[in-house]
């Protein structure tokens, strides 16, 4: 007897299944090739063979014609379910993918709706953002506490704040102040910038005093301030001309010809004497020989005026004349009179 191995024509099938699987593990990208199934060995009733052809996507199996259907079937479901097998491809295996996420125009209108309505809650509700005391700047007489005052905006919500409408109220409710300028700084911060009139006049009247600037603006005095041109009234002044660029300006109490003409007058008082005002006369003084004199309200030709009256006090003086009073409002025409 031999003692070379006999190999079965299953064992062949098998060897070769195992090779082309291995194959598929190797690549299994590569298309399944066809490939050609032999026949099994037949039993001693030899059937009609069939030929079996495997691909990747289908299995045919083509009946050889013939009329017996009993062992055949059985044997052709084996072959069938052998054929599937080797023809089923490996699949690649892959990580499960990430879902993006897409915020529609809904979903992103309501995400910026609930930002805005919580900014808005925190910027008017957080003590951070509420308006403290003013910083003030330029001021000599008004007081920080007063501007704050005047403005009304301690404890308010910074955002609220208008500085128009800080500026209009400074300056309706301080006569003094000439120009203000309102700015707002983050988190609570108001910077106020003003100027204040400068007084050059104190105008007394009635047993009261008020406070003059160059343009005939009255305000509130403040202490005392040296240097300014006192006049004492017997009658009101002709108030001045409202300014036309300056919505905000006062209508001045005195015309500013008057300040200006007791300006110039002021130097040459005589010592004892104070500068006084009539609503005939203007502006003069009452000399300590014993009369008044008078210069009129406007300052125009005052240096001639002031030479008039020396000439004409000396004229009367070498005349031995004493006047009660002496008007050179209009030096081209100067007068007197004497008394009773």
């Amino acid at each position: 007897m031999s003692d070379k191995k006999i190999i079965t024509r299953a064992e062949i099938v098998r060897q070769r299944r195992k090779e082309e699987q291995a194959r598929q593990l190797a690549n299994p990208t590569a298309p399944a090739t066809k490939k050609r199934i032999p026949t099994p060995p037949q039993p001693a009733s030899a059937m009609p063979t069939r030929n079996v052809t495997v691909d990747a996507a289908t299995v045919r199996i083509k009946p050889a014609p013939t009329s017996s259907r009993g062992s055949y079937g059985k044997a052709a479901r084996q072959y069938q379910a052998v054929a599937s097998a080797l023809a089923t491809p490996v699949t690649q295996l892959h990580a499960p993918a990430m879902q993006s996420v897409r915020l529609g125009w809904r979903s992103l209108s309501f995400l910026l709706i609930i930002v805005f309505s919580a900014a808005t809650y925190y910027a008017f509700t957080l003590p951070m953002f509420r308006v403290g005391g003013a910083t003030l700047a330029g001021n000599q007489f008004i007081s920080a506490a007063e501007v704050d005052q005047a403005m009304g905006l301690g404890g308010q919500p910074i955002f609220m704040v208008i500085p128009a409408n800080a500026e209009s109220a400074l300056r309706l409710t301080f006569h003094e102040i000439k120009s203000a300028h309102v700015t707002v700084q983050l988190p609570n911060q108001i910077v106020v910038q003003i100027s204040e009139r400068v007084p050059v006049m104190r105008w007394e009247q009635g047993g009261a005093f008020t406070w003059v600037d160059e343009e005939g603006v009255a305000f509130r005095p403040r202490g005392e301030v040296g240097g300014l041109v006192v006049i004492n009234a017997s009658a009101p002044p002709p108030p001045g001309p409202r300014s036309a660029s300056d919505a905000y300006a006062p209508a001045p109490f005195v015309d500013p010809q008057i300040v200006s003409a007791a300006r110039l007058l002021a130097p040459y008082v005589p010592q004892g004497s104070v500068l006084l005002y009539d609503a005939k006369y203007g502006i003069g003084w009452r000399d300590a020989r014993g009369w008044a004199v008078w210069f009129g309200s406007s300052p125009e030709q005052m240096d001639l005026k002031l030479r008039v009256y020396i000439v004409l006090v000396d004229s009367l003086a070498q005349r031995g004349i004493t006047p009660a009073m002496i008007n050179v409002a209009f030096p081209d025409a100067p007068y007197y009179r004497l008394g009773q």
